[in-house]
């Protein structure tokens, strides 16, 4: 076993560019499997190793476990980072998922210990039994290639230069291996118990494939998924020239696309643009299935500005015109809140975390007009400085351009399918008087349109951060 790790280790280059190595250490046969085998190549393999546990406190025997890793590690004189989290309240916390919770604490474990002390990547234990469990449990949720590619030995996640130095092995083997070397592992209890879709997979379903069709499945799973990576390795090469040709805007918690540009793709390259953004902004593909994709297509289908659906982690996304917005709802409502502004003119001025404003006067002959809609022209002279940019307030209300009578802005935000969470953080333009001259990007005012009197032009251009 010894030789085949280190052969599947320099056959996929695992450890290229690699001097230091985090070990992800459960205490389970297989993470301590991964462990004896380092510790008895590190200096074949040039390579220092220390080790990682993350106790959940999601049984009541973690503690025991953690403390069974710390002595086991001190006996191989490498140094240990241990930690413990309350998984529970997390869960609650965050109303996610306990997989996904269980995931993030894990990661960002991980990455602050390869960020502080310099680590070059993360090893983690996963075997050829967890690559077939993680295929078949990616096939009923509806994942796509992606997912039926299951686990490569060799990936970013998170922005963490993972490996996996077991998938060559099978559970049976692991075993095996530690029995022969008394290394006497913890056992989850959970694991036997079909309470999580994984493990039904594992005690229920892989049992009666084995014994009924193929008992080879598990092999002949994981040796299918090599073909899938492969082909799938090449349709992402084309997702990611789509998504630069149709990509606009992006930051921290937003990203905008060409929705026009997005309508014209091929409806197999678009699904995997969708899971490509979302995992730029999740930075992993968890809680996302296939029904949130089709979610999407029923959104995109009706092509109304204004409307959105959320979908999972946080995400939503919008139609605005031609653009297409996914962002994390929770941050950007959060700091979309703003104050009352002045705009000054020839003057950027930011309005919140989503948008700026930027206004200029220009003489009349020098104008022509634009159907972008989040750009607007008034009739300067009729205006009464300064203007300014608030919030919606209760009753506001204009005579919107080509009207002769009031209409109520919150009218007007139902009319154009803005959600309700939302309408607060549009952005009001008013005059001195707190005439609305602009309900940005939606309507202007007809009390001060251009007409053939115009002299000048004043013109106000909402941007995106």
């Amino acid at each position: 076993m010894k030789s085949r790790f280190k052969d599947f280790i320099n056959k996929n280059n695992l450890l290229d560019n690699c001097k230091s190595l985090l070990l992800g250490v459960s205490g389970g046969p297989d993470s301590l499997a991964m462990l004896n085998l380092f510790c008895n190549l590190s200096k074949e393999l040039n390579i220092e190793i220390a080790a990682a546990h993350l106790d959940h406190n999601f049984r009541k025997e973690s503690a025991a476990e953690a403390d069974f890793v710390e002595k086991f590690v001190e006996k191989k004189g490498i140094k240990l980072f241990r930690k413990s989290e309350n998984l529970p309240v997390i869960i609650k916390k965050e109303n996610i998922s306990a997989e996904a919770a269980a995931r993030k604490i894990r990661f960002d474990f991980f990455r602050n210990i390869i960020e502080k002390y310099n680590y070059d990547g993360l090893a983690l234990a996963h075997h050829r039994d967890d690559q077939a469990e993680t295929i078949l449990l990616n096939l009923f949720r509806g994942t796509g290639l992606k997912g039926l590619s299951g686990i490569q030995a060799k990936v970013v996640i998170q922005k963490l230069n993972v490996i996996h130095p077991m998938l060559s092995f099978s559970k049976k083997e692991i075993l095996n291996y530690c029995q022969k070397h008394k290394l006497e592992p913890c056992f989850d209890s959970s694991n036997e118990q079909s309470i999580y879709s994984r493990n039904i997979i594992r005690n229920e379903i892989f049992p009666i494939v084995e014994n009924k069709i193929n008992d080879k499945a598990r092999e002949v799973i994981s040796r299918n998924s090599k073909i899938i990576a492969a082909e799938d390795e090449f349709l992402e090469k084309l997702t990611i020239q789509k998504y630069k040709e149709i990509f606009k805007e992006k930051n921290d918690d937003r990203i905008i696309i060409d929705f026009d540009k997005l309508k014209k793709i091929n409806q197999v390259l678009q699904r995997r643009l969708y899971r490509l953004i979302y995992n730029k902004l999740n930075d992993n593909l968890d809680d996302l299935y296939f029904d949130h994709i089709l979610e999407i297509e029923k959104l995109i289908s009706n092509q109304q500005t204004g409307r959105g659906i959320d979908i999972a982690s946080g995400i939503r996304v919008e139609i605005s015109y031609s653009n297409l917005i996914f962002f994390k709802k929770n941050n950007r409502q959060n700091n979309t809140v703003f104050q009352p502004k002045e705009i000054e003119i020839e003057e950027t001025i930011k309005i919140n975390e989503i948008y700026s404003i930027y206004s200029n006067i220009l003489r009349k002959k020098e104008f022509s007009f634009n159907e972008n809609p989040r750009q607007a022209a008034f009739d300067f002279d009729k205006l009464k400085s300064p203007l300014k940019i608030r919030s919606r307030n209760p009753g506001d209300m204009l005579v919107p351009l080509g009207m002769s009578g009031h209409k109520k802005v919150k009218d007007i935000l139902i009319d154009e399918k803005v959600p309700k969470n939302l309408r607060k953080n549009v952005p009001i333009i008013t005059d001195a008087d707190d005439n609305i001259i602009w309900l940005a990007p939606y309507r202007i005012s007809d009390d001060y349109k251009i007409t053939e009197k115009t002299n000048k032009v004043l013109i106000l251009k909402l941007k995106y951060n």
